[in-house]
Parts: structure tokens; sequence; C-alpha cells
């Protein structure tokens, strides 16, 4: 049984307006709010990494500073900046990869060019 919070009439559970003064007993259920959906941001932590360890480690740490800031600037509501910060660390992280190729490249045409030098002597 339930009581009208106004007048006190007793009701059945499953009433839910007053008979005697229109009160409603149970409050509406309230619609959920609508679920916000997240999209994915990669952070490129990992390429990151790698690109610091294995290729050019100023360039790499620059890609493992902006791939840091995603998770936390996702956390924050700043979908914007997350975005924008996860463009920078790719973006580094292929600089990073760029510039061990230029130096392999470079360290490869330097030991030709002295070899053959060498070998004119």
């Amino acid at each position: 049984m339930i009581y009208c919070s106004k007048c006190g009439t007793q009701h059945e559970d499953n009433t839910y307006k007053c008979v005697k003064c229109e009160a409603l007993l149970h409050t509406p259920a309230v619609e959920s709010a609508p679920r916000i959906v997240q999209e994915h941001i990669p952070d490129y932590l990992v390429w990151s990494i790698l690109t610091t360890l294995f290729c050019c480690l100023p360039v790499g740490i620059v890609a493992i500073v902006y791939s840091a800031q995603v998770g936390s600037k996702v956390k924050d509501g700043d979908i914007e900046g997350a975005r924008g910060s996860s463009k920078k660390a790719k973006m580094w992280c292929w600089i990073s990869l760029g510039s061990w190729v230029a130096i392999v490249l470079i360290g490869i045409i330097v030991a030709l060019v002295g070899g053959a030098l060498s070998q004119s002597h």
C-alpha cells in the first residue's frame, strides 16, 4: 500500500495518481541521459617510445610528450586538443623515423665514397 504525501489517502502500489487530490504518487521514471560515445583517439605512445629508442632520441622525446598529452586531454573533455596532440605525436614519430633513415643513407653514401676514394690512391 502507498499513501498520498499530500492528503494521506491510501492507494494500491500500482496507482500513480491520488483519487482524492490527484497528486502524483510516484515520480515518473526519468529517462537516462544519452550515452556519450567517445571516439578512439590514438596516442602513438608505443611508436613514440620505439622511435625514441631506435631512431632519433631528441625528436622521439617530443613525440612521447605529445603522446602523453592525449589521454589527459580526453579525460578533461578536450577532444579537439587530444586530436591535435595525437596528430603532432604521429608527425614527430615520422620525423624521428625519417631522421634515422636520412642518417643511415648519409652513412652509407659516406662509406661508399670513402671506400671509392681509398681505392683510387
